[in-house]
């Protein structure tokens, strides 16, 4: 049984951040989807139509993709084709979190998201040409159990680049990124999955517990996004935090 108060119904997200692109794209973030642990392919499917209502982009998805791959009830490679119908302009691009470092399940995880047409970034970057601007996407592995490197996933592309985009599941070392990066993203604290009025989350994780939920300022022109996350962990339960899907539209100058 799933507890969600007041609804269990994905919330859509909308923020607006200002670009030196030469038009307005739309990226869309996803995060913690925690597959096997109460969540299903049947609400992939679901996740992945709304989804592809929004038209986007760009489509970023900052970890957790599963709970923990050894313990879900289903063959995780079937997940392959749901996330191959994911539409997106110009590319899907992932970062590990730490539940897919789950039972030595890594290699797995990594495997699937290139089956299914992710970009893996693994402290690495990788640049976006668009007729409206080029995008750099930088992403870094997770902080728990990978092993992240902030100054190597920073490389100096050699193109202009109009927008830079920072992916990392644990958001709390945001200041060691670069600090040229204008919105990271992130996810891992699934805005505490439960949440109560005036209070705010009652708990979040290690390396979730300064950045908790929504938009930060980290520094002049760097902002800092933590996703509530699509799905649930350790407790089946989401009170007055609803699943969300974050979209941004990025604006042109």
């Amino acid at each position: 049984m799933k507890i969600q108060i007041p609804s269990s119904k994905i919330k859509v997200t909308t923020h607006s951040i200002d670009t030196n692109l030469k038009s307005n794209l739309k990226l869309i973030h996803i995060t913690d989807l925690h597959l096997g642990y109460y969540s299903n392919l049947e609400n992939l499917y679901q996740l992945v139509r709304l989804i592809n209502e929004q038209e986007a982009d760009i489509v970023c998805f900052t970890g957790d993709c599963f709970d923990d791959i050894a313990q879900i009830s289903f063959d995780p490679y079937l997940v392959i084709p749901l996330f191959r119908t994911v539409q997106s302009k110009y590319g899907k691009f992932f970062v590990p979190g730490n539940h897919d470092y789950g039972s030595n399940g890594i290699h797995t995880v990594l495997d699937i998201m290139n089956q299914s047409d992710f970009e893996v970034l693994l402290n690495s970057s990788y640049v976006v040409n668009t007729p409206d601007g080029n995008i750099q996407i930088n992403g870094i592995d997770d902080l728990c159990f990978g092993q992240p490197n902030f100054s190597s996933s920073f490389q100096v592309p050699n193109c202009h680049i109009d927008f830079r985009i920072g992916l990392v599941h644990e958001p709390d070392k945001v200041k060691l990124l670069d600090p040229n990066i204008h919105l990271v993203l992130s996810g891992h604290t699934h805005g505490g999955q439960v949440r109560l009025p005036k209070i705010g989350a009652i708990y979040t994780p290690t390396y979730g517990k300064v950045y908790k939920q929504g938009l930060y300022q980290i520094r002049t022109g760097q902002y800092l996004y933590v996703n509530q996350g699509i799905g649930m962990t350790r407790l089946p339960i989401r009170i007055f935090c609803s699943p969300e899907i974050a979209i941004f539209n990025l604006k042109s100058h």
